[in-house]
Order: C-alpha cells, then structure tokens, then sequence
C-alpha cells in the first residue's frame, strides 16, 4: 500500500497558487530529503532494520516585513514497512511587530496540520491546529526575558474520543556574559484535557537550564538540565489502546535529564557535534507489564498487556555525532546543506517491554531558494 496522495496534492496545489507572487513580495523555499537506517532489539526481539526515507519541501512569502506565510509538506516511506508510511502538510501565518530597536518585541501565530497515513492505520489521521503569542523583552542588550502561552486542539475524524486540547505557558530569561557564556532558564507548565470522560486529564510542570560556551572562534560548549514533573495525570494502564498515547507524549513522565555537547568549526566550513545524553524517567501510574520467562511472552488480560504493580522507571542514554556542511551555493540565491549523523540509543527499564537499545545512521541533502 501507498500512502494517500492529499498532502502531496494539497501541497502542489499551493505551491502553484503562491508562485506568482514571488514578483510581488518575498519568497522563499525549499527541498529536503534524508535517508536514515536503524538496526535496534526491542524487548525481547531483534527488530529488522527500517530502511526510512524522509522527504519534505516547504515555502515561505513575506507580503511585507511583519508577516509571513508558510506552507510545509513531509512524507515518509518506510522500505521494509510500507503500511507505516503516512505524509502531512501544514499551514501557518504569523506576525512579528515591535521595530529591532525597541525593548519588547511580540510575535503570534497560528497553524493547521494534518497527518494523512495509508489505510492500514488510517484511525491514525488527525488534525491539528495550533496557536502561539509570545512577548520578549529586552532588559538590557544582553539579557532578556520572554513569555509565551501555546494552545492546541487535536481531532481524529475516525476516533472522536482521541480528541484532546493542549495549553502551555513558558516563562524564559536569557542572559549572554561578558565571558562568551550564554545562561538560558526556562519554566513551563502545561494541561492536557480529553473531550471524551474515558480518559483522564494531565498536567505538567518542567524546569529547564542551558548554559553555552564559546571557548574559540571554532568550538563551543553547550549543557544541559531539565526536570518534568506530573502534577496530575490519569491512569496510563487504562489508556494503553490511546491513539494519542500518554505513554509517548510530554504528559508521560516524571525526571531528569542531563547533556552535554561540543560543537567545532573544522576545515571547509564543517560543523562537527558531538553529544550525549542521560535520562532518568518514572512513569506515574504505569505499571510494568507481566512476562513469562518460561514461554517467553509478555501476559495478556481481556486483549491488553496485563500489569504488575509498582511504577515503570526508565534510564536513557543517547550518544550523537553529527556533521554538517552549510550555506554551500550553488548558483544566485540557491543553496545546498548537508548533513549525516550516527546515534546510539539504550533505554533501560524495569519493564521488558521498553527496553529497546539501537543504533540509527542518516544521511541528507537540503536545497534552499
């Protein structure tokens, strides 16, 4: 099976309609396709490797300086998989108002997206739509502080009781040091709220801190800290059949998180991260699923996977190292990047059913106009 063709014909029909505008206004796009592999054993199974192609192209026009318009296309093939293989197309506007020399600048926008899947998973289809404000402030001209409220309502056409709406309020300062030290605080806290009574609300609150550091012209050095923690969440058990799944989202977990990363400008323009990550996440109201060693199966219980007590805990470890070559022109405006990466991930847990380590290699092109 293929995936439908709506968001790539949605997408072309635009495309075509803005394009006479470019005389008039400014306007700008793109193209992109990246190539990825992944070998990984989850649970108890090695898993074959999916070979995944990612394809995406988008367009910008700015009618004038305080606005602009996007469309954005992504389509996804998955070779040894094709039933996994869905698009989406998105839509945005926003608007930027305050001139570059006054102290508070604000910024809103809105979107729409939807995720068109083939028809093996088509309950999987929703709609998005999204809206954002944001205030910044500048306090002096190296530190500033922002506020941002998000909102957003998730509906599935075939699977009414998915529904859900999303709301965040980020508070951010950031402040940039005479020793080439960026600092970075941010606070945020978040609510998530079903339409349909059979699934329970989540909230959230996460603490989040950055500090980067310039030790040349040519390497710099970045970490990072987070701490999540649900304030309120429902029973992830008896949601286990959610195609918006609590499990997989920002309303999942409690923990830590810390990072580490060094990033060097090395001969021909290339930029080289390396870095790592470490995780330590509790899932509140999760508890593990039963396995029978002796069969070697996990247990099921009127069709779901049946639970123990106590609470799944997780301890992730993420190793990245990517290579990037930007800006590279082609001809006039146009111009090329390219990028590959390998990742390593390890996930463990005291549940068998989400221990998973794999590793995952890419490789892809962008062309900008």
């Amino acid at each position: 099976m293929t995936p439908r063709p709506a968001p790539r014909l949605l997408l072309a029909t635009l495309l075509v309609a803005l394009l006479p505008l470019a005389a008039a206004a400014e306007l700008a796009g793109g193209a992109a396709a990246t190539q990825v592999w992944t070998e990984n054993i989850f649970g108890t199974e090695p898993s074959p490797g999916d070979g995944i192609t990612d394809g995406r192209g988008w367009l910008a026009w700015s009618p004038a300086p305080a606005w602009r318009f996007a469309a954005n296309g992504r389509l996804l093939r998955f070779q040894d998989n094709p039933d996994l293989n869905h698009g989406y197309l998105t839509l945005s506007a926003e608007t930027i108002t305050g001139a570059r020399n006054t102290r508070t600048r604000w910024q809103a926008g809105v979107s729409g997206a939807w995720r068109m899947n083939a028809d093996l998973y088509a309950p999987f289809d929703y709609r998005d739509a999204v809206a954002y404000v944001t205030a910044k402030h500048y306090l002096t001209s190296s530190f500033t502080a922002q506020l941002r409220a998000d909102v957003s309502a998730r509906t599935y056409p075939d699977q009414s009781s998915e529904d859900a709406r999303k709301a965040w309020l980020t508070a951010r300062l950031q402040r940039s040091l005479p020793t080439r030290t960026s600092v970075t605080l941010a606070l945020r806290t978040g609510w998530k709220a079903y339409l349909d009574d059979a699934r329970d609300d989540a909230a959230a609150r996460e603490l989040n801190l950055q500090v980067a550091q310039s030790v040349s012209t040519r390497v710099a050095l970045r970490s990072w800290g987070s701490n999540t923690h649900l304030f309120q969440h429902g029973d992830a058990a008896a949601q286990m059949a959610a195609f918006d799944n609590p499990l997989l989202d920002e309303f999942s977990f409690d923990g830590n998180r810390v990072g580490l990363s060094v990033k060097v400008i090395a001969p021909w323009n290339l930029a080289v991260e390396m870095s790592g990550e470490r995780a330590w996440l509790d899932y509140p109201g999760r508890p593990p699923a039963l396995y029978d060693p002796v069969t070697d199966k996990f247990l099921i219980s009127n069709g779901l996977l049946a639970l123990g007590s106590g609470e799944r805990s997780d301890a992730v470890t993420r190793l990245r190292l990517q290579v990037e070559r930007r800006g590279a022109r082609l001809w006039g405006d146009t111009r090329v990047d390219l990028d590959a990466a390998l990742e390593w991930n390890d996930q463990a847990s005291n549940d068998l059913y989400w221990q998973w380590r794999g590793l995952a290699g890419q490789v892809g092109m962008s062309v900008q106009f």
